[in-house]
């Protein structure tokens, strides 16, 4: 079975595939699998009959390579279908399993054919987009207060303006994204920012190819803070990355508001990802009170 390496341009022609899609996990964002290529992992992609199987293999170590579920507009395909896949491509494992696979088809069913395991380093956090707007009640005072302060020393001085991020404009957010970069410093830089970083460059330079929606805010005519997001399924976006210099107390705050204002108004539910198993960013995710996380599973062959 032969794989290709997943580029921008192959998104008109594997669109269809997510078009329909159900899998609750952000892995699943087109969008973001394109964005994300070539950076630690090459996501690679087949097309088996109606469904299109995605892999992923380590940049330093190709053999140390796994599949994710197979996107299908036909539905999931079942345990025993996953199996004769990986043995044809020679791939031992499938990552990014999210539970409603294992509730669909039953996990006794799926423990027939592979061994199961959590990663809980890859549990998505999914918020009720609305609340996000609106930070309402005691829960969200904190950010409530954050938010004000920024709009009383930004925003009601003249400072601060904001717009959607499009193709003319998406070059604009490179400058936000090495200052924050530059806040980091050298000791407290590692692969996986820079890797992340990488995906951003791409997003931006592929904005309106890949579908992407996106709010920036800028302070005295820069820009300060971005958000950048996906469709994931018909009720579900992903906010996929979202960076704000630490030059105004709120600034962050405020951009996530704008976001689930502008962005996502009339989506229900938000998805900001996993943690990756970092503290600080699990406390910051658990600060704006998901509605439910979505975990995740890997499927080792029997």
């Amino acid at each position: 079975m032969d794989f290709d390496l997943l580029k921008p341009e192959h998104y008109p022609r594997l669109k269809p595939y997510f078009a329909a899609q159900s899998q609750p996990l952000s892995a699943y964002s087109l969008a973001s699998l394109v964005s994300w290529s070539q950076c630690i992992f090459d996501t690679v992609f087949a097309e088996v009959g109606d469904a299109l199987l995605i892999g992923e293999r380590r940049m330093d170590d190709p053999a140390r390579k796994h599949l994710l579920l197979p996107a299908c507009p036909n539905g999931p395909k079942p345990p025993a279908w996953l199996k004769e896949q990986a043995l044809a491509g020679d791939y031992k494992e499938y990552h990014l399993v999210p539970q409603t696979y294992l509730d669909g088809f039953g996990r006794a069913e799926v423990e027939k054919h592979f061994s199961v395991a959590e990663e809980p380093e890859y549990e998505d956090y999914v918020y009720i987009s609305a609340q996000l707007a609106e930070l309402s009640g005691r829960d969200y005072a904190k950010k409530r207060n954050l938010v004000r302060q920024f709009e009383r020393e930004c925003v009601e001085a003249g400072r601060v303006g904001s717009e959607l991020i499009g193709e003319a404009n998406a070059g604009s957010c490179l400058t936000c994204l090495e200052g924050w970069r530059a806040e980091r410093g050298d000791q407290d830089w590692n692969g996986l920012l820079e890797c992340e970083r990488q995906a951003i460059l791409k997003a931006l330079k592929n904005f309106s190819a890949l579908e992407f929606q996106g709010l920036l805010v800028s302070i005295d005519g820069e820009v300060a803070g971005f958000g950048i997001g996906s469709r994931l399924k018909d009720d579900t976006w992903v906010l996929h990355f979202e960076k704000a210099l630490g030059r105004a107390k709120g600034l962050y705050q405020y951009l996530d508001r704008e976001c689930a204002r502008r962005l996502f108004c009339g989506v229900t539910f938000l998805n900001k990802e996993s943690d990756m198993g970092d503290p600080g960013l699990a406390k910051a995710k658990l600060s704006y009170r998901p509605a439910f996380r979505v975990k995740s599973y890997r499927l080792a062959l029997r």
